[in-house]
């Protein structure tokens, strides 16, 4: 009986969870600057997950924690580069707790993963932080697309690949445009700000386009299921084929007329 109540409850957690989320982040974001891209010559190499790096102290961001537009979008001088490889190594991202997803999604392709608030969001693969929100601007009334994500962290991956989690509820200490990160490393609690009726992770992956201002193509080009069934089970599958086929047939799409 109770194995059924919690069937129940986490259908229904699912389905108003998936209602909500749709469109992510513009207002105030902060982004890293790059010129990386798909290697055209990448291809996936299965291998096993690598090792978690021990996740940083966390802090609860509030509105007075953004610093200027100017200074957001300034690269740190130690910003580190990167090269597209071809053997990256990659994980589940969400940790600590339970959490399930389907295989569908609305309007557009993305995950949300369902998953308690506190939960912990970590990098998929190694790679450098493009983009970071670190406050919660949605409102109903204006429900804005590029504001619906609430606190939001996206990553470049080693890969060349983007990967985008939003609804946070607080992002770690030193999690910020520039800053390189390791397969598993923390990068956020989850929560359910921004545009969601249930906590969880919004997830999407895309090509990196315009590293972070572009939140109709960060919130998601390419079905993450697939890859997220591979890591959940321990397995490597890359998304690095999907996404350099995705940009070769649609390029970096504008902004949408019509604001969903």
């Amino acid at each position: 009986m109770l194995t059924s109540i919690r069937k129940v409850v986490l259908v229904g957690l699912s389905v108003a969870a998936i209602a909500a989320c749709s469109s992510q982040p513009k207002a105030d974001p902060v982004w890293a600057g790059s010129t990386q891209g798909l290697d055209s010559s990448a291809t996936p190499t299965p291998e096993a997950t690598g090792d978690a790096a021990a996740a940083a102290p966390l802090v609860t961001p509030s509105a007075s924690a953004s610093a200027s537009p100017s200074a957001k979008r300034s690269t740190p001088a130690t910003a580190p580069t990167t090269k597209t490889v071809t053997n990256a190594k990659y994980t589940f991202p969400v940790t600590g707790g339970k959490s399930s997803y389907a295989h569908t999604h609305h309007d557009y392709p993305a995950t949300d993963v369902i998953t308690a608030c506190g939960h912990t969001f970590v990098a998929v693969t190694n790679g450098v932080v493009l983009y970071t929100k670190t406050s919660d601007t949605w409102t109903a009334k204006a429900n804005l697309g590029a504001t619906r994500g609430g606190l939001s962290v996206a990553i470049l991956g080693d890969d060349g690949v983007r990967y985008y989690g939003s609804h946070l509820a607080s992002i770690a200490s030193g999690i910020k445009p520039g800053v390189r990160v390791k397969v598993g490393q923390t990068l956020a609690k989850t929560g359910d700000t921004g545009d969601a009726s249930a906590c969880h992770l919004h997830f999407g992956i895309s090509p990196p386009c315009a590293k972070g201002s572009d939140w109709w193509n960060q919130r998601g080009t390419v079905y993450p299921w697939p890859y997220l069934d591979s890591w959940k089970a321990g397995g490597n599958k890359s998304p690095v084929a999907a996404v350099k086929a995705w940009k070769a047939a649609h390029g970096c799409p504008t902004a949408p007329t019509v604001d969903k």
